[in-house]
């Protein structure tokens, strides 16, 4: 006879070997799910060896509950994909009628009482029965396990984040996280919910999200107290709502993951020490982050006083270096996270190229500087630098004198410029500043040899040009 309801049939053995390389914390995960998402406040997992079996690696795995309900429809517990009544609610957990077929799969033999009666699985196959609880919805199933695999299950239970309101044991011991949140807030998420045919579908929900201290080497993401996911995040996240999970329920898509982690940085960073901020989902998170954080961030990582590199002066990063002031350059960060930067920048006006600081930048002129007229002083300077010049290169000086700003002087293609009004009448008195004048002019001539005021081969110029005019000056009073 031909069953024209059924298009599938499951092979037990064949859904165990797939499900066998999974973590086995899965199959408590699913349970455990299953009991949050009833209106109970009492849940009790106990995990220990089965005493009766010859075999030492055989365990017996009990998770009950007090939902005055128990099963709502029993059939489930061995239905694949049925519709499930939880799929439509962000607030619970379950959707697809999967998951405890996956964890089932796992046992030798395993049953379900409850309140609408009992399913016993054994080699034998499915059987119902009459049996059932007065409240509530007791799973018991023989699983064989390693004693590394069984303290791992116990170990990752202790670390549920439980519904408030509800006891939750773990082989007799009270487990209570609550205590240990670190910041509560509220975002808005993608969540799955139920259309009007019952097809599940992404949506986008205002949601609660809890932080706590990390319960292992690396974060979690948590689905309602039940974590489901390792994350980078030094904490463990906990979302208050459905999070968009594959089927096996162990991985978010990318760009759910950098909004998570940017959300929580928006609301930890205060939290975040000089070494955290160092880590690779903190500057994934600066992407999407808000301007708060990118400036605490950045402050933390190089210095309140840090600068962008500057691609167009390459001497005033420098001279910022040589400051102890850190400049962060193009490849340190995304062009998004860039884009953040800038934004902190118009902001706050933190975080501004090293060229725009007016310590570090070259001298910005402005136009319309007029030769000042030269008195006897201005002369006897001007014709010192041109002798000065000639004596050293070989070659003759143009040298002007203006009304100019931003400089003491400048060396170039078109000479040596004196800036007047920056140097002082003062200054142009050989006779008795003749020492900071010579100090100008060898720091001046040294550009007609390097550039970069920072460079070895600048400073070796100076030196250079210095003992060389000693030279020349002993020889010419003997």
């Amino acid at each position: 006879m031909i069953n024209k309801k059924n298009w599938f049939d499951v092979d037990k053995v064949g859904l165990k070997k797939i499900q066998s390389e999974k973590d086995k914390f899965f199959i408590i995960q699913e349970l455990v799910s299953n009991a949050f998402d009833e209106n109970i406040n009492s849940c009790e997992i106990e995990l220990t060896k089965d005493k009766s079996n010859g075999s030492s690696r055989t365990y017996i795995l009990s998770v009950k509950d007090n939902s005055p309900d128990g099963f709502k429809n029993l059939s489930h517990a061995y239905t694949m994909f049925a519709d499930s009544y939880k799929k439509g609610n962000v607030k619970q957990r379950g959707r697809f009628n999967l998951g405890e077929k996956f964890a089932l799969a796992m046992f030798k033999k395993a049953k379900i009482i409850s309140t609408k009666g009992s399913v016993l699985f054994s080699e034998d196959g499915r059987k119902t029965c009459r049996n059932k609880t007065k409240t509530g919805t007791e799973f018991l199933g023989h699983i064989v396990l390693t004693n590394e695999e069984c303290n791992s299950m116990l170990d990752k239970s202790k670390n549920i984040i439980v519904p408030k309101g509800i006891i939750f044991k773990v082989n007799n011991l009270h487990i209570n996280r609550s205590n240990d949140v670190i910041k509560t807030f509220k975002i808005f998420l993608p969540t799955i919910i139920s259309d009007t045919e019952g097809n599940l579908t992404q949506t986008v929900r205002e949601t609660v999200v809890e932080i706590y201290p990390k319960s292992g080497s690396k974060g979690m993401i948590y689905e309602l107290g039940i974590p489901v996911v390792e994350s980078e995040v030094d904490y463990d996240i906990n979302v208050m709502q459905k999070i968009p999970l594959n089927k096996d329920r162990d991985n978010v898509t990318p760009a759910y993951n950098k909004k998570l982690c940017a959300e929580v940085l928006n609301h930890c960073h205060n939290n975040l020490n000089e070494e955290q901020v160092k880590q690779g989902w903190v500057t994934t998170a600066l992407e999407q982050a808000n301007n708060k954080a990118v400036a605490d961030v950045i402050s933390k990582k190089h210095g309140e006083d840090a600068l962008i590199w500057d691609i167009s002066d390459k001497e005033a990063n420098k001279k910022a270096y040589a400051d102890g002031r850190e400049t962060i350059k193009g490849g340190s960060y995304s062009s998004e996270v860039f884009e953040r930067i800038r934004e902190v920048r118009e902001e706050t006006g933190l975080f501004k190229p090293a060229g725009q600081i007016p310590q570090y930048a070259k001298p910005v002129f402005g136009g319309g500087a007029k030769e000042v007229k030269r008195t006897e002083k201005i002369n006897e300077v001007v014709d010192y630098a041109k002798d000065m010049f000639f004596k050293l290169f070989n070659e003759s000086l143009k040298v002007s004198v203006h009304n100019g700003h931003g400089a003491s002087a400048t060396f170039g293609g078109n000479g040596l410029n004196f800036f007047y009004n920056t140097l002082g009448k003062k200054w142009f008195d050989l006779e008795n500043n003749k020492e900071q004048i010579l100090s100008l002019l060898i720091h001046e001539f040294a550009h007609h040899i390097e550039s970069d005021h920072l460079s070895t081969k600048f400073y070796d110029a100076c030196c250079d040009i210095g003992a060389k005019w000693f030279v020349i000056n002993e020889k010419e009073n003997k």
